[in-house]
This record gives C-alpha cells, structure tokens and sequence, in this order.
C-alpha cells in the first residue's frame, strides 16, 4: 500500500509544483497566456497565491515522508491540497467550463483524499 501512496504523491507533486511555479513565479498574466481562463477572475497576488500552496503542500507531502519529521505535516499538506483542487472543481464548474477542465481538478482532489487518508496518523495505511 506504501507503493501506492507513493505513486499519488508523485503525481501530486508532478501537477502542483509545475503549476504553483507558474501561477507564483510569473502570475496572472501568464497564466491566462498558457490557456488558464480562470485567472481572468481573481487578481494577480490571489493567483500567486495559489500558486505558493501548490508549491507548499506538494513539498510538504512529498518531503516529511521521507525525512520522518513532523508526521502531522502530511496530512495537512495533502488536505490542503484537496480544497484548492475542490475550489479549481468549483471555480470551472461556475464558469461553465468544459468536462474536461473540470475532470483534473476533481481527479486530483480524489487523489490527495487518498494520500490525506493514507497517511492520517495512527491509521495511517503505510506504516
């Protein structure tokens, strides 16, 4: 199961990092260059934001782990994550996106509810 959790991690962080670099490093502007209609609705420091807790909450879940320190960290970070992926769900549903801008954001909440349950504590399913 540990395997497992691993691969979901990953794949959080291979989103979220290269996004937060984008919506914290360069903004508003270019991410409505690169196609992200979305940032049309909320100011620059908003989107930068975001983009600093995609960074945040990706290292977070990825790092602890493997150092072992503040196990706590993990969970939080990975419940983070889940309510800014469920506010890119909200935010594309609202705009009347398509299915598809609106299926990645949903599928990576389902994702970090995985990691999110997977390494909650004394239940955690890879210890």
């Amino acid at each position: 199961m540990d395997a497992a959790l691993w691969v979901a991690v990953i794949a959080l962080a291979a989103v979220f990092i290269p996004s937060g670099f984008v919506h914290l490093v360069r903004g508003k502007a270019r991410s409505i260059e690169l196609g992200q209609e979305w940032a049309n609705d909320f100011e620059d420091k908003h989107v930068r934001l975001i983009g600093a807790a995609e960074i945040v909450g990706s290292i977070a879940v990825v790092l602890f782990p493997i150092i072992g320190f503040i196990p706590w960290i993990v969970p939080v970070a990975a419940a983070g994550l889940m309510v800014i992926a469920g506010g890119a769900t909200f935010v594309h549903i609202r705009r009347g996106d398509p299915l598809a801008n609106i299926t990645v954001p949903a599928l990576l909440m389902v994702i970090a509810l995985i990691v999110f349950v997977g390494r909650i504590g004394e239940f955690s399913l890879g210890s």
